[in-house]
């Protein structure tokens, strides 16, 4: 009998973590591929962005000479410990293609970076601006969940990315890419363009109400569908429409996430930066 109940307590054993595991390996098959996240599963893990306002024009080098940025600026950054000092390091929200003309940059197509000893007295904390996204480096790409499933499937395993642009720069400008031979984002989402933008403005009001974020300028934007207004400094408006239908997809090494929006009507998405403060959905 002994025995008889030995063998039986083995044989549950066996069989439970039998089970068990493949419950594990069957719930590991399910969470690879595109699934629906909540919102607040979004505002979770999302990267929160910092803004600074200069007070006053600074100058400093930025490859091999100087460089003003003019008062009023605002740039996306956060105050970090340098090598030896604090130090005010630009983040993932870009200034504007019209700026970087503006202060003669050799390539002001590519990313210009803030790299400045902490000076509360040169720039101040300041509110996000009403007129850039909560979340990631402010560009919506073109597509809908579809789009963003395809590029997510492909990854860094296939650059082909044909989708369209609109940027929300730092200092308040709305610049629009059009795709041709080079994707504008890489496998990740990350921005990784380096053109003159097809078509840019900036952004003279802000209206933010409930999921829409309305923007005034008053010249066209060429790429997307604005309402003609009456004349004036608010010419024009684009709608973007916070959908809030965030999605995830999981590869079996990596998951990306995707916001989606409505620009003018069109179908957008946004990959919203992560930070370290993953959980649960």
């Amino acid at each position: 009998m002994k025995r008889t109940a030995g063998l039986i307590a083995i044989f549950s054993f066996t069989l439970f973590v039998t089970l068990a595991f493949s419950s594990n390996k069957l719930a590991l098959a399910k969470e690879i591929g595109l699934r629906r996240v909540t919102s607040s599963y979004i505002n979770r893990i999302g990267e929160q962005h910092q803004y600074y306002r200069f007070n006053q024009n600074t100058t400093f080098k930025y490859g091999g000479r100087k460089v003003t940025l003019p008062k009023g600026t605002i740039v996306n950054g956060e105050v970090v410990l340098g090598s030896t000092k604090k130090v005010l390091m630009s983040g993932w929200v870009g200034v504007s293609y019209a700026l970087k003309k503006k202060l003669n940059l050799k390539e002001p197509t590519k990313e210009f970076g803030v790299y400045l000893s902490y000076s509360p007295k040169k720039y101040t904390l300041i509110k996000r601006p009403a007129y850039t996204l909560p979340y990631g480096n402010n560009i919506l790409y073109s597509g809908g969940v579809s789009t963003f499933k395809d590029r997510a499937v492909k990854y860094y395993h296939d650059s082909s990315f044909p989708s369209n642009a609109l940027r929300v720069t730092s200092d308040g400008y709305l610049e629009f890419y059009k795709y041709g031979h080079t994707p504008l984002g890489d496998g990740g989402l990350e921005w990784s363009y380096v053109q003159k933008p097809t078509s840019y403005v900036k952004i003279n009001y802000v209206l933010n109400k409930g999921s829409k974020k309305y923007l005034y300028f008053q010249r066209k934007l060429s790429g997307v569908k604005a309402t003609r207004l009456s004349g004036g400094r608010y010419r024009y408006r684009l709608t973007i429409n916070n959908l809030h239908t965030p999605y995830k997809y999981t590869g079996k090494s990596y998951d990306m996430v995707a916001s989606f929006y409505t620009v003018g009507g069109v179908k957008y998405f946004e990959a919203p930066a992560q930070s370290n403060n993953y959980g649960s959905d």
